[in-house]
């Protein structure tokens, strides 16, 4: 069938291709009531018109639509080569032609209109998750559609993760748009080259395999950021609430989890494995992935026991009463904060108290578990998907029995282990800083490519002896530079852009920027006698013992091209290196190698050291900075901008270039703070560290001034402060007590994170194509594993019941079926 009419708003004619599939739509969300009503032409005072024309199905334009459609339809549902397109439109749905402007030559667009959830499709790639959506939901349930106006996400982002932005190649036409004839030159073939011995294939391939996978760590100066005339990145506000919510000073009832982090929930009631209530083979836990929370206030009478309403402590506080003001007012208020959780595997979604949560790698499954479900044949499985979607683990009907639930539980056990497997980094923004040269120029290295990490390293080395250079001989007796001496030469900057990104989905957990984070090596990993940049291990303290302590960092995220020879762009993880230390370990500050500043006249003597062990630089500001910089909304007061002002009163930066007297004695009365926490970042914030574990205390073992960069692949997960004392973990905890297991104590960081660590390998755009491909992959793998130990099952029934066994000689006895027959 071809198209008898084209209309000539559009100027390409599309035809039906030969022997067509059609498609057709079981279900509508369409009204005919959604339709427009200026569908009649009418020319204004101006002669433009303005109105929707209906175009029938075997327009040209609404060809276009049902092939295009069709075949991305197809495509999606793996349906067999053909030419497919739609039968119709859904029901309830017309294509209309917009017609607005002057009459003879209006403007034509192109609408699908009918849906009672969209008010237009605007274009096919618009409505193909639409019709995906309505394909293949028989419920019809909106949250299930994946279109811009149902999933109200950025068309640009569910066009790539559907995979349908358009191909880009082919050459530009030539300024007069006429063909030009191109004369390829002959290629030279290639001479034969002696065939080499397959062992030293093998031998080459895995030397360059391991130079191009092997994970990067090392440290370097922290660049110098460009002040901008204000701040142009903002941050984003569901981190600094994660944050702040997590380790702000004032929050009374902390919330751990984020929205999209995959947790195991406790259930109400334990579903029973063969072996018996309370067996290993019983189902305690079942994962899920929050969705919300929620802060409930409850008020309770006065007088009340809080430990018989909260039950045992957990570490991790959900809720907090405080008085309401009133004396008289019989009631105090009490915050309980739970989370919406959409269990895996299934359909239910349910709010759940927070002391009814652990994070996934808190918990395993056991063996026993594994082994009672893999026990289930195939007819008491049921995996019909209607089944299982239905499936209520906190039902307390009679019905939940373990049989049932082996099906529902193993896809969601299997969706929970293909989502812990992706990662992405998630809300990038620029990251301009400087790099200070000499006046000769920016090094020449003999290799045209220049990686971003060999320019920082070339720049810090000529850094380092410009600093030398600019140091103030000792004994000068004067600190007024003399006007006959030479000057220091001056700085050629260059400013180098950066990407880098707010967030990190790593696993089954959301890591932020200025998160303290698990490392997976241990203290004694990293330069054990200490060096020039990293401090050496803390020593014994008074009760100090020998032990693999872990390693933790404040974290930032960036992208760097990597070294040669490594394949593409990588990201890194940058920022402050922490140790833990004994409670009562004190630093040696005797000991400790006095660096000065780039020949500011200001040494770490100037310093004062924090309760933690954390060291301060004076004139530094407090906090987590996210620019190094003064704030464009307070700029500094200008350097003596008075002579009757006295020298004490100008800035604190002024007086360490000028190196005039009193200096640091002026600058001691400035904001201090852990110069180690000086990190970049979009706009300016304060996150403490958390708390550490008891008897101990974090750290910082990194040189002032200075950041480890690693590849991502040594991020063991997030640390979990008081994880162990939750009343969900006892049972755990005793156990790894007993075994002497190390799995626990690394989420608490006492020991490494590779003990227990997120390592996730496969890229994923975002987290919602995460779950989408982490369910279909478990629900079909699952699906044709069982189907197969099923068709071993019973070819092994058949093999058992075709056997026959000889008759034996007269007289001679023989067993069968545990009897001794004669």
């Amino acid at each position: 069938m071809s198209a008898r009419n084209t209309h000539k708003g559009f100027g390409s004619s599309h035809a039906i291709p030969p022997n067509p599939t059609f498609i057709d739509f079981p279900r509508s969300d369409g009204d005919p009531s959604n339709w427009p009503t200026n569908t009649t032409p009418h020319i204004d005072s101006e002669g433009h018109v303005n109105f929707m024309r209906q175009a029938s199905l075997d327009e040209s334009l609404s060809i276009k639509w049902r092939v295009e459609v069709g075949a991305a339809l197809a495509s999606k549902l793996n349906m067999p080569q053909g030419n497919h397109v739609l039968q119709g439109w859904p029901e309830g749905y017309q294509m209309f032609d917009h017609n607005k402007g002057p009459k003879d030559s209006p403007r034509h667009d192109a609408y699908l209109i009918g849906s009672t959830y969209a008010k237009r499709f605007r274009s096919v790639p618009e409505f193909i998750p639409h019709a995906l959506w309505l394909l293949t939901d028989p419920t019809l349930d909106r949250s299930n559609c994946n279109c811009k106006y149902c999933n109200k996400k950025p068309q640009r982002e569910i066009t790539a993760s559907m995979g349908l932005l358009p191909k880009r190649g082919g050459s530009a036409p030539s300024a007069a748009n006429t063909p030009t004839r191109t004369v390829q030159t002959p290629r030279l073939k290639r001479q034969p080259q002696p065939p080499k011995d397959k062992l030293v294939r093998d031998q080459e391939k895995s030397s360059r395999d391991k130079e191009r996978f092997r994970p990067y760590v090392g440290v370097r100066r922290m660049p110098k950021p460009v002040r901008p005339p204000a701040p142009k990145q903002s941050m984003l506000r569901e981190r600094n609430s994660d944050l702040s919510c997590a380790y702000g000073p004032e929050v009374k009832v902390r919330r751990w989890f984020r929205d999209g982090e995959l947790l195991w929930c406790a259930l109400n009631n334990p579903i029973e494995g063969p072996s018996g209530p309370g067996g290993d083979d019983s189902i305690f836990f079942w994962p899920g992935l929050v969705e919300e929370t929620r802060m409930k206030p409850t008020p309770i009478p006065k007088g009340t026991d809080m430990d018989i309403l909260d039950g045992p402590s957990n570490g991790h506080p959900s809720s907090n009463a405080e008085s309401n003001g009133d004396e008289g007012v019989p009631w105090i208020i009490r915050h309980d904060l739970s989370y919406k959780m959409k269990l895996l595997g299934i359909s239910q979604s349910l709010y759940i108290s927070d002391q009814l949560v652990l994070p996934y790698q808190s918990v395993a499954p056991s063996d026993e578990l594994i082994q009672a479900i893999h026990a289930v044949s195939y007819e008491d499985l049921d995996p019909d998907p209607a089944r299982t979607f239905a499936f209520n683990p906190y039902s307390i009907s009679s019905e939940v029995t373990f049989a049932k639930a082996a099906a529902p539980y193993g896809i969601a056990l299997q969706i929970g282990a293909n989502i812990s497997g992706y990662w992405t980094p998630t809300d990038d923004w620029e990251f301009k800083f400087s790099l200070e040269y000499p006046n000769s120029g920016p090094p020449q290295s003999i290799s045209t490519f220049q990686s971003l990490d060999s320019v920082m390293n070339s720049s810090m080395a000529h850094n380092a002896n410009l600093a030398s250079s600019m140091a103030t001989p000792s004994g000068s007796g004067s600190h007024t530079p003399s006007i006959s001496a030479p000057l220091p030469p001056l700085a050629l900057t260059q400013t180098v852009v950066q990407t880098r990104y707010q967030g990190l989905w790593w696993g089954a957990e959301r890591i932020w920027t200025d998160e303290l984070i698990r490392l997976k090596f241990s203290r004694a990993q990293i330069a054990p006698e200490g060096n020039d940049l990293i401090d050496a291990p803390a020593g014994p303290s008074k009760k100090a013992q020998e032990y693999a302590r872990s390693m933790g960092g404040q974290v930032g995220l960036f992208v760097a091209d990597p070294p040669s020879g490594r394949g593409s762009k990588v990201c890194h993880a940058v920022g402050t290196l922490y140790e833990l230390v004994d409670e009562d370990w004190e630093e040696d500050w005797d000991g400790r190698e006095m660096i000065v500043d780039k020949g500011k006249g200001k040494a770490i003597e100037n310093g004062n050291s924090n309760v933690d062990g954390s060291f301060e630089l004076d004139a530094v500001p407090s906090g987590l900075s996210f620019m190094n910089g003064t704030s464009p909304l307070k700029p500094p007061p200008l350097a003596n901008p008075d002579p009757a002002i006295p020298v004490e009163g100008t800035t604190t930066d002024v007086l360490s270039h000028s190196n005039v007297a009193g200096a640091s004695t002026s600058a001691s009365t400035a904001p201090q703070c852990d110069a180690n926490s000086a990190l970049s970042h979009p706009v300016l914030s304060a996150f403490p560290l958390p708390k550490a574990p008891d008897g101990f205390k974090f750290r910082p073992i990194l040189k002032p001034g200075y950041e480890i960069v690693v590849d991502l692949t040594w991020i063991a997960g997030r640390y979990y402060p008081g994880l162990l004392e939750h009343r969900l973990l006892d049972r755990h905890v005793e156990r790894a007590l007993t075994a002497g297991g190390t799995q626990l104590w690394a989420l608490e960081g006492l020991t490494a994170g590779c003990y227990n660590a997120m390592d996730p390998t496969k890229w994923k755009p975002t987290r919602t194509t995460m779950v989408r491909e982490a369910s279909h992959d478990a629900r079909v793998g699952l699906e044709e594993h069982w189907k197969n130990k099923e068709k071993e099952r019973q070819e092994a029934k058949l093999l058992e019941g075709a056997f026959l066994l000889p008759l034996p000689p007269s007289g001679i006895g023989y067993w069968r079926r545990g009897i001794w027959a004669g």
